[in-house]
């Protein structure tokens, strides 16, 4: 189970390119300079200046709030990668289960939702969901 979560955070990660984020930035960055100077020595008109002043930091801020996600996104994944490893040691210390165990549902089990009159949600502390037709 723990393989399997931290193959599918890994696989979640690399889905987005933090790399070329920054590149980018950098990127943006470097026109941004590039604009304030030619304006200031060569005075450029201020439309034409203001216009690529805004595609330049409008750029900016959604490559921004992009690095603010995944970044946000990782801390969550690292977090719950946490919490399953946590359970993963806890179960291989125990026996098999041969009848509910109430101390180990309340271990694993954060929440219960009935989703409608045949299934049945469970919010693993993990922070994963499974849903089970009764």
């Amino acid at each position: 189970m723990t393989k399997n979560i931290e193959k599918d955070f890994i696989e979640q990660a690399s889905k987005v390119d933090v790399a070329a984020i920054d590149t980018r930035l950098g990127e943006l960055r470097g026109e941004m300079a590039t604009l304030v100077k030619l304006s200031l020595t060569a005075g450029v008109d201020t439309e034409i200046y203001g216009e690529e002043y805004h595609r330049i930091n409008g750029e900016m801020e959604e490559l921004r709030g992009n690095r603010a996600i995944v970044t946000q996104a990782e801390i969550v994944r690292r977090e719950t990668l946490e919490k399953v490893r946590e359970i993963d040691k806890a179960l291989r210390g125990m026996d098999d289960v041969q009848e509910f165990d109430e101390g180990l549902f309340g271990m694993l089990v954060e929440r219960v939702m009935v989703m409608n009159i045949v299934q049945v949600q469970f919010v693993l502390r993990s922070g994963i969901r499974v849903t089970e037709v009764i």
